[in-house]
């Protein structure tokens, strides 16, 4: 079944958590344009995705979540498409069609970016528990029940194992994200958290762009509500081919991370010795230092052996073009110390 309904949408913002619904646009913001499924009273659990111009891979993710080994009046799937240029509304309403699972495609009148796309999500959904994945991840088929089941009296936040998709060819310009453990990041590709926590925390802050996720795991954090890893719930991400210029320029990303400390002094706990955000960065520093350094004392040079003996052990160097590839890898480097200089400088809070 299919219908096409008008609604106002939702920005929350963090200072008005305890009203949510005063922060209700005064515009409209979406469409819903597709149901289909049994209509579940009251699922345990709601999944939300986010979607633009990815209409083949979203149509993995969906396939997955519609193949979760749960009762289907158990859960609903939500997918909101960011106002797509392709054709991800006609596959929204071909699942609709054919779905036994509780499904609604929705649709926003234009790109909002994805923190308001979820918390349209959030809106809609009807379960205790709101799941976060995204539309370039594959989540297990055991995913939702691992995450039920991880759940429990305080815990306001359980982030599951992401992790490459398997068989997936990983050409040198790539990306894809892998969790290990709980890192603080709380990623939406895969997350959970209580309905009640993420209105308690106001929803998404769109203007925190490329860490709305870590923005609100900390506010929930700070409601006093707990966070746990939960190993065997598995979401694979694809495996996305880059240029080289998006590869390269990939950690101007890192600028954010010193706002994130900033705002979250706590989050300094899943950095490295608290200053890094990984060891390989602390050698890089210790480059840098030694090279600078030697322009007085060529003794400090010694400080640049760990990351060139790192680099040489670490860096996928083999096969063709091993220069090219040692020169990408330090362009690399180089941008994200001149990302992270540049927000411990803009943010005042060293993140290296």
């Amino acid at each position: 079944m299919t219908l096409t309904m008008r609604h106002n949408g939702q920005g929350v913002a963090p200072a008005q958590a305890s009203a949510p619904d005063a922060n209700r646009a005064r515009r409209d913001l979406y469409d819903i344009i597709a149901t289909g499924g049994p209509r579940s009273a009251a699922p345990a659990i709601s999944v939300v995705v986010p979607t633009r111009n990815r209409r083949d891979l979203v149509a993995q993710t969906i396939a997955a979540l519609l193949d979760q080994n749960l009762r289907h009046d158990e859960y609903e799937v939500i997918v909101v498409d960011n106002a797509s240029t392709d054709d991800s509304s006609a596959l929204m309403r071909d699942v609709a069609t054919h779905t036994s699972v509780d499904f609604t495609g929705v649709r926003m009148v234009r790109d909002c970016g994805p923190a308001i796309a979820r918390n349209v999500g959030v809106d809609l959904a009807r379960g205790r528990y709101v799941a976060f994945t995204d539309s370039d991840c594959v989540p297990s088929a055991g995913w939702l029940r691992a995450m039920l089941a991880a759940v429990g009296a305080g815990t306001g936040i359980v982030q599951g194992r992401t992790a490459a998709l398997p068989g997936a060819r990983q050409p040198l310009f790539n990306h894809f994200i892998e969790t290990r453990r709980l890192d603080g990041s709380f990623s939406t590709s895969n997350v959970c958290y209580p309905r009640e926590a993420i209105l308690a925390a106001g929803g998404f802050d769109p203007d925190c762009h490329y860490w709305e996720d870590v923005d609100l795991g900390w506010r929930v954090r700070r409601l006093g509500w707990d966070a746990r890893f939960a190993e065997t719930a598995l979401v694979h991400h694809q495996v996305m081919r880059l240029s080289a210029f998006s590869w390269v320029t990939q950690p101007r990303r890192f600028y954010n991370w010193p706002a994130k400390a900033a705002r979250y002094p706590e989050f300094r706990r899943h950095l490295w010795l608290g200053v890094w955000v990984h060891p390989t960065h602390a050698l890089f520093d210790a480059f840098v230092a030694g090279v600078v350094l030697a322009r007085w004392r060529r003794a400090a040079l010694i400080l640049t052996l760990p990351y060139l003996g790192a680099f040489a052990a670490r860096r996928r160097l083999s096969g063709r073009w091993p220069v090219a590839k040692a020169l990408a890898h330090f362009a690399y480097d180089c941008v994200a110390f001149g990302a992270l200089l540049g927000g411990s400088i803009r943010f005042r809070r060293p993140v290296l």
